[in-house]
């Protein structure tokens, strides 16, 4: 056993692993951003042969000199491996190996030349010198202040990065959370989390489990004051993130924290008491209930609430969409006479040329708008939202209104602009987000500066939680007209709130709901057995039935054989489809009929691995999907694309999306997911022409109504279950277990009777 390093390392190997390596990395050749596990070659600093390493190592660069702690093997395929349990950043001997860490991604917003400077000036004694801090290094150099400092703080993120690893090593940390952390709080991260480390839950990826057992290994006692805060705080953010409530009721609230926590509900109730005196929490007695909220939520309900208010109170006419026009049903000759007044679409074909005849609930949708500062429409398949949206914009574009179309995904923002013949975007791109300096984004659009339109269409705001849609409500100017379009029957938003049903339920929001089915859609099963679905009974399944088909599968095995052949051959045979046109949708992630089982099975049927390099798991030719908005590379949550380049060297991934190609980063490639198979939650606001549903009696705990309904919902041409069908009677039969703890409802009644 071969030990080298900082005095100490012994006792340190003999808790974590057997052996040690100290090197260069040579190269770094698979990197899972996701877990943290990454492959690498390590070379001593002697010069001897360079050893294949693996474990938490996905974060390395190459010509970083590292410790690494663990055991060596023997890998029946890849021979002599060291696996590490974890790694700390050292100083590089030498100057090959200082000027390739140096120049590695870690300090690319270092500026050229710097580093060349500094190690002219230094040599091999460059990274002593870095470790001084910026003034040694401006006193060496020429280089300035601020570019000193900028080498010293990517040195030193380095250091922290590897220090808190072996911090969190013991308390069973992913390295997601690792990451999360050490972003949050860069080189500090390992001095916060020893003076208090529940401060480590303001890292988005940090859990409150986390949290805790690292306290624990850190000595804190379960009653100290911090961790009963910590764990009230954490108990009404689960509930916020988990189960999508605004708020919850004190006595729930301390019910959660009794159980989080471990301990007595008097302690709980202590904590959380001290948790609204310190501003953790905010307290307030909402129609009569005593409740807490995240200050955040509890801001936002409020923002939401005092904007929809405002928009009802400063109503001025549309243009163009008079009421006897609306009243007439349907669109004239001079109504189409004038272009578009924000100049989007200056064809002419932009507005319908042949009179849309609309019915009653129509015609009455269109004549709510010109005179209600918010509006609701809602309705399920067949009814006749898209050509209501669709007359609503010409209408108001023929009269020189300014109109914008969103939604809250990009898939969904595709789908609209097609159905209205109008360009839509996504709501994050309307109000043009921007990265900040913590990683998050933040809009040009709010109350500041407000957007320039006349009249704003939203479609899918069932996707659309209140956080979203306050900053949405923020930037809607006085007198503009919000129209929010949506299906209140379908899934809430994964996001916390309820707006759409909460607008509607306030009895303040004007709204229409088109209930008649059209002729186009009276024939469709699909339709039918939505409708059904909602009422509590889908109707007899039974092999083929008109654009349903039925493939009963009692062997769970055989479901993910059958999806595969369904998929690869006979759906597009069938229908004459391109496999992108062909979506495989499931309910939970996990198990042997999960989205995660049926991706890996798609993926070795459609696009399999054969050796090929790969980067987070993927390979050119994957179909992936985008979890959430990234202002930066202009990706939003719900953007699909393929796989068309990596880079296993820099960790990178090139994706080409419907509107064009974007390069991920390795700090980003862990927001895409496999997408042959989606959850239905992800597959809200898409529609495929095929879509294959599976369906698993196992899948119990996900089988409620409203999830039954969108994923019937998403198909077009042809829907094909798979599996048990008595699971979808299951499903219809079976309401969500409680409805979310919102208050926009009630804020909007007290506002209005103030």
């Amino acid at each position: 056993m071969t030990r080298r390093g900082r005095p100490g390392a012994e006792a340190d190997a003999t808790l974590l692993g057997d052996d040690e390596l100290v090197g260069e990395v040579l190269g770094v050749h698979y990197a899972d951003t996701r877990t943290g596990f990454g492959v690498a070659e390590i070379g001593p600093h002697d010069g001897g042969p360079g050893e294949r390493c693996t474990g938490p190592l996905a974060d390395l660069v190459e010509g970083q000199s590292v410790r690494l702690v663990g055991r060596r093997s023997v890998h029946p395929r890849y021979g002599p491996t060291f696996e590490a349990m974890l790694y700390e950043q050292v100083t590089p001997t030498d100057v090959a190996g200082l000027a390739a860490f140096l120049t590695s991604e870690r300090f690319a917003h270092v500026p050229a030349g710097v580093v060349e400077r500094i190690i002219a000036a230094f040599g091999t004694g460059a990274g002593a010198a870095i470790e001084a801090g910026p003034d040694r290094l401006v006193g060496g150099t020429d280089i300035t202040a601020e570019q000193a400092a900028a080498v010293c703080d990517a040195w030193q993120a380095g250091l922290a990065m590897a220090r808190l690893v072996r911090l969190v090593e013991g308390a069973g940390w992913p390295m997601d959370a690792v990451r999360s952390a050490h972003a949050r709080f860069g080189a500090d991260v390992v001095e916060v989390a020893r003076d208090d480390p529940y401060l480590l839950l303001l890292a988005e990826r940090v859990r409150f489990a986390h949290a805790d057992r690292l306290a624990e290994q850190l000595g804190v006692p379960r009653d100290d004051a911090r961790r009963l805060v910590a764990g009230a705080v954490a108990a009404v953010r689960a509930a916020r993130r988990q189960d999508g409530h605004q708020h919850l009721p004190r006595r729930e609230a301390v019910a959660a924290a009794t159980t989080l926590l471990g301990v007595d509900v008097m302690l709980a109730a202590d904590g959380l008491a001290r948790a609204v005196d310190r501003g953790r929490l905010v307290g307030e007695l909402l129609a009569d209930e005593d409740i807490v909220a995240l200050p955040g939520a509890h801001a936002d309900e409020l923002a939401l609430a005092s904007g929809v208010q405002r928009l009802l109170s400063t109503v001025r006419p549309l243009p163009g969409l008079r009421t006897d026009s609306a009243d007439s049903g349907e669109i004239t000759d001079s109504d189409e006479s004038t272009d578009s007044a924000d100049g989007a679409n200056d064809d002419e074909d932009a507005v319908a040329a042949e009179p849309v005849e609309l019915t009653a609930d129509q015609r009455a949708a269109v004549a709510l708008t010109a005179t209600a500062g918010v509006s609701v429409l809602t309705g399920g398949p067949g009814t006749g939202k898209s050509t209501t949206v669709r007359e609503l914009v010409a209408r108001a574009r023929a009269g020189g209104a300014n109109v914008a179309l969103a939604a809250p995904t990009g898939r969904a923002a595709k789908r609209l602009e097609e159905l209205a013949d109008h360009p839509a975007t996504t709501i994050h791109r309307l109000l043009e987000a921007r990265p900040d300096e913590d990683g998050g984004f933040r809009f040009r659009f709010g109350a500041a500066e407000q957007l320039p339109f006349d009249l704003v269409v939203i479609d899918e705001t069932s996707m659309c939680d209140t956080w979203l849609a306050a900053r949405l409500i923020e930037a809607v100017p006085d007198g503009s007209h919000l129209v929010l379009v949506g299906d209140a029957d379908q899934l809430p938003s994964v996001g916390s709130g309820d707006v759409l049903r909460d607008l509607i339920r306030s009895g303040l929001v004007p709204a229409v709901e088109l209930r008649e089915i059209h002729r186009q859609a009276a024939g469709s099963r699909i339709v039918t057995l939505a409708r059904g679905i909602l009422a509590g009974d889908p109707g007899p399944l039974r092999g083929v039935d008109g654009d349903v088909f039925v493939a009963e599968e009692a062997d769970r095995s055989a479901i993910v054989a059958r999806v595969v052949r369904t998929v690869a051959e006979r759906a597009p045979e069938h229908f004459d489809v391109g496999i992108d046109d062909v979506q495989v949708l499931a309910p939970v992630y996990r198990g042997p009929t999960g989205v995660d089982a049926l991706n890996a099975a798609l993926k070795e049927a459609l696009n399999p691995a054969a050796g090929r390099p790969a980067v987070g798991g993927m390979h050119v030719g994957d179909r992936v999907m985008q979890t959430r908005n990234d202002p930066e590379l202009d990706v939003a949550n719900g953007d699909v694309g393929t796989v068309v380049d990596l880079s296993v060297r820099d960790g990178s991934v090139r994706v080409a999306y419907p509107r064009g190609e974007v390069t991920h980063p390795r700090d980003r490639v862990r927001d895409l997911v496999p997408a042959w198979a989606v959850t239905v939650h992800k597959a809200q606001g898409g529609e495929w022409p095929v879509v294959v549903l599976v369906l698993d009696p196992a899948h119990r705990t996900m089988l409620w109504r409203n999830l039954a309904y969108t994923a019937v919902t998403r198909a077009s041409r042809a829907l094909i279950l798979v599996g048990r069908s008595e699971a979808l009677r299951v499903a219809a039969r079976q309401d969500l277990p409680s409805r979310r703890h919102t208050g926009l409802a009630e804020r909007l009644r007290a506002l209005a009777s103030a």
